[in-house]
């Protein structure tokens, strides 16, 4: 039967499937865009961060300390053998000169001076090395579990993204073909309302007079109209009204 309206009543139930089948996807790609940016993840991959830069902080702080132990080492080492060979000469009989040989003596005092100092920062970096190395260990467990987590949660997210993704892609062939059965005219017209009214573009209207989607009553006439198959749109949200029988 044809409509007033120009439009067979097969036509407005088509446009009334459509829109069950746009609501589910727009529900699908809702799912999938929550899933990607889910808070949850995205703290956990911050943790995940704040573990791997407290890892690599005291991970240099080791191999600076080491750096120091050693080089504190071989500065201590390299002025001892300056000492051992200033001792060569002032004992070797190598300095005539009793002024030149004080002078030597003075310097080697200065210099065993240098070794402590050395000698004492090297023990010092070698005692902090000693307390942060358990550390390190400490932080690359905090690191390896917090990195377990993130990877299980990502696939887990990876696997609803794709399940969701694979719903959405079985659903895109029974939408167009749903689209292709309506007339071209009142497609465009579903199609803008949808756009702006958050994606429903139109709405069932049984036998209690209420519109599907705002649960707004329709005026009697207005409802009559799209008991009798015109294309009629709702007052109150502006989607376009398809009358349904009770159980339908």
């Amino acid at each position: 039967m044809t409509a007033a309206s120009g439009y067979l009543r097969s036509d407005l139930r088509n446009l009334l499937e459509l829109q069950k089948l746009d609501t589910e996807m727009d529900r699908l790609r809702a799912g999938i865009q929550r899933a990607k940016n889910d808070p949850e993840l995205q703290a956990l991959r911050a943790e995940a961060d704040e573990s791997r830069a407290a890892h690599e902080a005291v991970k240099e702080r080791v191999h600076r300390l080491k750096r120091t132990a050693s080089g504190e080492e071989k500065e201590s080492d390299e002025i001892r053998a300056k000492v051992r060979e200033m001792e060569r000469k002032m004992y070797g009989g190598e300095v005539a000169s009793v002024k030149e040989l004080e002078q030597m003596q003075v310097r080697v005092e200065q210099l065993r001076v240098e070794i402590g100092r050395h000698e004492e920062a090297g023990l010092a970096a070698m005692d902090e090395l000693e307390k942060t190395e358990p550390l390190l260990g400490e932080r690359a467990e905090a690191l390896r579990v917090v990195s377990e987590r993130l990877a299980a949660a990502e696939k887990e997210r990876r696997n609803t993204v794709n399940s969701l993704q694979t719903k959405l892609a079985e659903l895109d062939p029974e939408r167009e073909a749903r689209a292709a059965r309506i007339p071209g005219e009142l497609l465009r017209k579903y199609e803008q309302i949808r756009s702006r009214r958050g994606g429903v573009g139109v709405a069932p209207l049984g036998r209690d007079g209420l519109c599907g989607q705002c649960l707004v009553k329709v005026p009697v006439m207005l409802a009559k109209a799209a008991q009798e198959g015109l294309l009629e749109t709702c007052e109150s949200c502006g989607r376009l009204l398809v009358y349904v029988e009770d159980g339908e």
